[in-house]
């Protein structure tokens, strides 16, 4: 269990409560936790749990601020020593049956990595959504909803990736490892009848309106749009060099490259768009996306886009932010509607 955490004095008991109270037993569960330079109670209510219960392991390792959770999950993966890794944030809280389940789907089937049922809490839920006439471990867009690290990881697995958390990003960091994940596992497993992970969004936290404070490691505020959409040229790197390899891979990263330009066009770019309150802004991250998209290609995958996709991408060309942020906003609506569509 590698938890990682910044400023979450408040919140980091209920975390490591509900790892105490899993039904696997603190036996079989080693706990580490890595702290991002927080300047409250974090490390040290984390400390006191060493002696709560009977633990594999128990560690605290408390780093200078970063402003990701990405060099901490580095080392998670660096220090674990049992056959499983499961990724956590140290202001969310896992149901009981959680660990019991998912590493009994993960046994049962193998697999490389396995997703639990996330519960959202003032927020949606991350699952993947599932297509129609899909199968349990087989490959579908619906896959990419739920990019959130926060999964049961075979620990060889993760050590064997051919990417690690990037450490400069601050922002998105988990969708490269979650694309480099699903390209390569071998097999994987979800577990559909079980509350797994509760992801927080506390009522103290507001997220939509840019300049909100945040109890995070870092504000959206701060970040430019350089910095927001550095995230993908990790994503696009990672399935440019799976694209290279013959055989499954290979044409699983051609897919999965027209599936996430959808995703990022009708889903991510639209949020970040309209969070902007400063109009400059929404036009330097339009000119921005439209840079990424020409670079990476959009175009190849342009019989693949949805016409949610096309609307987004066509809307980075206006110097209008007004206009940009319309269209984000139909955008959003309208990927909403066929999501509900679809799901009834």
């Amino acid at each position: 269990m590698g938890v990682t955490s910044h400023n979450e004095g408040d919140r980091i008991a209920r975390c490591l409560e509900s790892v105490v109270e899993q039904s696997l037993g603190a036996e079989r569960v080693e706990v580490i936790v890595v702290d991002d330079g927080s300047t409250d109670s974090t490390v040290e209510i984390a400390s006191s749990y060493a002696q709560r219960a009977a633990w594999a392991g128990f560690e605290v390792h408390a780093q200078g601020n970063t402003g990701s959770p990405s060099r901490g999950r580095n080392l998670v993966i660096e220090r674990a020593r049992g056959e499983f890794v499961f990724l956590m944030d140290g202001d969310d809280y896992l149901g009981p049956e959680a660990l019991a389940a998912l590493t009994r789907e993960a046994e049962r089937h193998r697999a490389d990595v396995v997703t639990g049922r996330y519960v959202g809490v003032n927020r949606p839920a991350p699952n993947i959504r599932d297509a129609e006439g899909s199968r349990a471990g087989k490959y579908h867009s619906g896959w990419l909803n739920s990019l959130h690290v926060q999964k049961l990881f075979r620990s060889e697995f993760l050590r064997a990736l051919p990417y690690r958390f990037n450490e400069e990003l601050i922002y998105c960091n988990d969708h490269p490892f979650m694309v480099a994940a699903f390209l390569y596992a071998r097999r994987t497993a979800r577990v559909n009848d079980v509350d797994c992970y509760f992801i927080t969004l506390e009522p103290d936290e507001p997220s939509e309106v840019e300049g909100s404070a945040r109890r995070g490691h870092i504000s959206r505020a701060e970040i430019t749009a350089v910095q927001q959409l550095r995230f993908l040229h990790d994503v696009f790197g990672n399935l440019a060099l799976a694209r290279g390899r013959a055989g499954e891979v290979g044409k699983l990263a051609g897919r999965m490259r027209v599936h996430y330009w959808n995703r990022f066009l009708k889903n991510q770019l639209p949020a970040l768009m309209l969070r902007k309150q400063d109009p400059a802004k929404v036009v330097e991250l339009a000119q921005h996306a439209q840079y990424m998209s020409v670079l990476y290609g959009v175009e190849a995958s342009a019989s693949g886009l949805t016409e949610e996709a096309h609307l987004m991408l066509d809307a980075l060309h206006s110097d209008d932010a007004q206009q940009i942020q319309a269209t984000a906003l139909e955008v959003r609506e309208l990927a909403r509607a066929k999501a509900v569509g679809t799901a009834g």
